[in-house]
């Protein structure tokens, strides 16, 4: 019993190896990118690996594979984690941009659309009054801009007597 408690000592450590192997990878590779980063941080975590392993003295095949596993387990688990948060973060930090741009000639293609339909969508009648200045919306705003346009066949527009090409973009950065 004394012996499986010290075990379980053992793994937890290499538990906390493949965590620390994150952070100090997120210290000390700041401003390098992947994939130089994540070759990086693989020779960091097999350095503490390493080191872990000749501080406990312990080379048996089975002890040094149950703590590879424990601990690059722990290691690939905090680092997808932290790369889905980083994905989801990035996706719904995107910037959405509506311009319009007033025309000088008459297009070949364009929809008509009436001042009634211009006035259920904020964002386009902004654009429409701010004609060659951009601008960011909320991407619901956006999004009902976009599926106006797809439903009307075009971005480039006749509203009164004048016609406009409409630009929306969104910014990933």
């Amino acid at each position: 019993m004394k012996n499986q408690s010290k075990d379980t000592k053992k793994y937890a450590m290499f538990f906390f190896i493949g965590i620390f192997t994150f952070y100090l990878s997120g210290y000390i590779l700041r401003g390098i990118h992947p994939p130089r980063s994540i070759y990086l941080m693989l020779l960091i975590y097999l350095t503490l690996f390493a080191t872990e392993i000749l501080v406990l003295r312990n080379y048996s095949p089975a002890f040094v594979l149950k703590g590879f596993a424990i601990s690059f387990g722990a290691l690939f688990l905090i680092s997808a984690g932290f790369f889905v948060l980083g994905a989801y973060n990035h996706i719904n930090s995107a910037e959405y941009w509506i311009e319009a741009e007033r025309l000088e000639t008459v297009p070949e293609k364009y929809a008509v659309v009436t001042e009634s339909e211009i006035g259920e969508y904020p964002a386009l009648r902004r654009a429409l009054k701010t004609a060659g200045e951009g601008f960011t919306v909320d991407s619901a705003e956006w999004k009902q801009v976009e599926d106006f346009l797809l439903l009307k066949g075009s971005n480039v527009i006749k509203v009164g007597n004048d016609y406009y090409q409409v630009h929306i973009s969104m910014s990933v950065a």
